[in-house]
């Protein structure tokens, strides 16, 4: 009998310790981790995202922003078994989901959250709210906001700008270099349930607000930009360039950028839908899926990358204006020097050619940089010598990155080794070939030799504001060094100027304003001429404006030209005239015209109806157009041109008299192709006007400028006194 009761005290002694050590386990050793396991029981927590910032230009004009969306998620736990297909099939409905990726969710009661869809507009979730109220479901399906990305002016600026991925984190562009500023720090709440899915009280719930992210503001200018834009979208479609086209404006002394773009581009509202040109590669693409996933893929990223800062290219005659500064800052050259070109020159047993079959004969040194004479630069670069031109090359940056602020800036290719850097590479690094940089290095090192000589580094963020427009960090212009003399970039920028009326620059003439560009075109060694056996070239113009106080710079280049013109003084130079047409008013700057060119302004027709046709007669004649009087009235009642019409030239204006009505009954006569004054006799002779836009003017070579577009174009019908606008352009610009 004690036998059997010490067993049995024994074996509840052993139960009675087992349990006080589980006790102690679970208490106090074990204790902060079912703590945590039965938090994470009955608590459920969510993140709330932070407002992207928003990205401005800097007039304050916002060109990204974030807005409120709502992510809508469902908690299978508490929707009943009757209601799942009811629930399945409106949010399939309503938002476009697969039926088939929710029902395995809706069915597993022991979930608490399964996605539905992110981002989903506020009017939808209201829609689904109320849809929710009408059926009586309250519980089951939740909301949480969230934001959205949206750029309001489409492409404009993509390259610049980037996108958002779907994590709303910055991809390409100011969204992905400035990225931890914009996207700012998610918050979090966490919910409390007790063992039946209720709410408990407040105090089980833990809030913790999203801080929104930083405001930035660019460098960019909206309208320049807008500007710059429509100009390089009519050049990708007149040169059918195969490889894009790109433009920077820059401030000349700051280097602040103020406009850059590349065409095509892309819409970061939907940054994987391809433009038309690549959606045609791609429809004519064949391979297997997944050959065709990858080359989707690198059209994409093709599209998506910013060319100004990406890309490398032979800058060819553009790189004049640094072996220009060179030779004049160490004195290796004056304006009394002459040079010969014979067409082309031996260096180092190899013969070099000028662009001009035969050569241009004896020349200055202006004459030589007018002409972009590459001879004149070889010699050049013999005299400064290997060692002094290389170490500029270092001076004016062209060894380094600008170290701007946007992502993915390629570093040049160059001869690292001086000691090997023999004279046929430094003939042709003379005039820009042989070595490649990024476009956006180029026109940051040739604007040292427009601004006095100073070396800047580029920027396109001004400053970080926060939700209430202060500013948290501002930047400011920042000089790299001191490269050339005020005197150089001066000589430089009058040499240029004064070669606007003849050359390769012709084209980038602007009216009322001095000019100072040099254009630069560039055969792309290594690559191969596609099948319609087309020479890849580069042409390029760089230009400054005012010549005389440079304020503005510019940058076009047209990479690979299909429509048979290449050289960048035919095809980039007018591209460059009509972005500082329409810049420079902009920025306040005003022209200051010649006699010549006031002589040549187009004139504005008045408005004669209502007046006697003697009354009118008179004014048109002391206007300086003829008249042409239809019908047998007293009084004028209608008129063409219609008043305010602008007219160059001799014009006719054409009155309507007695109850006679304007008919269209004149053909327009075909002017491409025909010089000024040709187009000009067809189209008076016809009882028509002309208004001439591009780069004509008279006494500049004037037969070497034709027609080469006009509106409404040849054989129209139209009425008598109708403008016809023909935009004239020099063919004669080779470099």
């Amino acid at each position: 009998m004690l036998i059997r009761v010490a067993v049995v005290a024994l074996v509840f002694g052993v139960m009675l310790a087992l349990l006080i050590y589980n006790l102690i386990k679970t208490q106090i050793i074990n204790a902060d981790r079912y703590r945590q396991m039965a938090v994470e029981q009955y608590t459920t927590e969510m993140t709330i995202s932070p407002e992207r910032g928003t990205i401005y230009d800097r007039n304050m004009k916002a060109l990204a922003m974030s807005a409120t969306v709502e992510d809508v998620f469902i908690s299978p736990n508490e929707i009943a078994p009757e209601n799942e297909d009811k629930i399945v099939t409106y949010l399939v409905e309503t938002l476009g989901v697969k039926r088939t990726d929710l029902e395995p969710y809706i069915s597993n009661k022991k979930s608490k959250y399964r996605r539905v869809k992110d981002k989903v507009e506020r009017e939808v979730a209201d829609e689904i709210r109320t849809w929710m109220s009408k059926n009586d479901l309250t519980d089951g399906i939740h909301f949480r906001d969230s934001t959205k990305r949206y750029y309001p002016y489409g492409n404009l600026a993509s390259h610049v700008l980037g996108f958002t991925g779907y994590d709303n984190s910055g991809v390409y562009g100011i969204e992905a270099a400035y990225d931890n500023a914009l996207k700012g720090a998610p918050g979090k709440l966490v919910t409390a349930q007790d063992g039946v899915g209720k709410s408990m009280p407040f105090e089980y719930e833990d809030y913790i607000g999203a801080e929104n992210g930083s405001n930035l503001v660019l460098t960019i200018d909206w309208t320049i930009q807008n500007f710059l834009e429509k100009a390089l979208d009519a050049a990708l479609i007149d040169t059918g360039a195969k490889n894009r086209v790109l433009g920077i404006v820059m401030d000349v002394n700051t280097c602040e950028i103020l406009a850059m773009s590349v065409k095509p581009d892309y819409d970061p509202n939907s940054p994987s839908t391809l433009d038309e040109s690549s959606q045609i590669l791609y429809d004519a693409f064949e391979g297997t899926e997944e050959e065709k996933t990858k080359y989707l893929h690198d059209l994409r990223e093709a599209l998506w990358k910013n060319k100004c800062v990406t890309e490398l290219y032979e800058p060819g005659s553009t790189f004049k204006l640094v072996t220009s500064a060179v030779a004049l800052e160490e004195n290796k050259v004056s304006e009394n020097d002459t040079f010969f070109c014979s067409g082309s020159m031996n260096v180092g047993g190899w013969d070099i050619d000028c662009h001009k079959a035969g050569g241009h004969g004896t020349e200055s040194f202006e004459l030589g940089l007018q002409n972009s004479c590459n001879p004149v630069f070889m010699q050049l670069a013999a005299r400064i010598g290997k060692n002094t031109f290389y170490r500029y090359f270092e001076e004016f940056g062209l060894m380094d990155t600008t170290g701007v602020d946007l992502p993915g800036e390629a570093s040049g290719i160059y001869h690292t080794n001086l000691s090997s850097f023999n004279e046929v590479e430094l003939a042709t690094y003379s005039f820009g070939q042989t070595f490649t940089i990024t476009p956006l290095r180029l026109i940051t090192s040739v604007c040292a030799t427009a601004n006095g000589g100073k070396l800047m580094k580029p920027y396109i963020v001004k400053a970080l504001t926060d939700d209430s427009g202060n500013i948290i960090e501002s930047y400011e212009p920042t000089l790299v060094r001191q490269v050339v003399s005020q005197d150089t970039s001066d000589t430089i920028m009058r040499y240029l100027a004064n070669g606007i009326n003849m050359g390769s620059t012709k084209n980038a003439y602007v009216k009322g304003y001095k000019v100072a560009a040099k254009t630069g075109t560039a055969e792309k060694h290594g690559a191969e001429k596609d099948k319609e056996n087309i020479t890849p070239y580069v042409g390029s113009c760089v230009a400054f404006a005012p010549a005389d106080d440079p304020k503005v710079a510019i940058l076009v280049a047209i990479d690979t030209p299909t429509k048979g013109q290449y050289y960048g003084g035919v095809i980039a130079a007018p591209v460059v005239s009509q972005v500082l047409t329409d810049t420079l008013p902009y920025l306040n700057i005003a022209p200051e015209l010649t006699e010549e060119e006031k002589e040549s302004m187009a004139v504005t027709v008045g408005d004669y109806r209502t007046m006697t046709t003697e009354e009118a007669k008179k004014k048109i004649e002391d206007a300086g157009f003829k008249c042409k009087i239809m019908g047998e009235g007293d009084v004028v009642n209608e008129q063409f041109p219609k008043s305010g019409t602008a007219v160059s030239g001799d014009g006719i204006v054409v009155l309507y008299t007695g109850g006679e009505i304007p008919a269209s009954n004149v053909v327009v006569p075909n002017c491409v192709g025909h010089s000024a004054t040709s187009a000009n006799r067809m189209i008076i002779n016809s009882n028509l006007n002309i208004y001439i836009e591009g780069s004509y003017r008279e006494g500049v070579n004037g037969e070497s400028a034709v027609a080469v577009s006009q509106t409404p174009a040849a054989g129209e019908s139209v009425t008598p006194g109708t403008v016809i606008t023909v935009s004239f352009k020099h063919l004669d610009g080779t470099d």
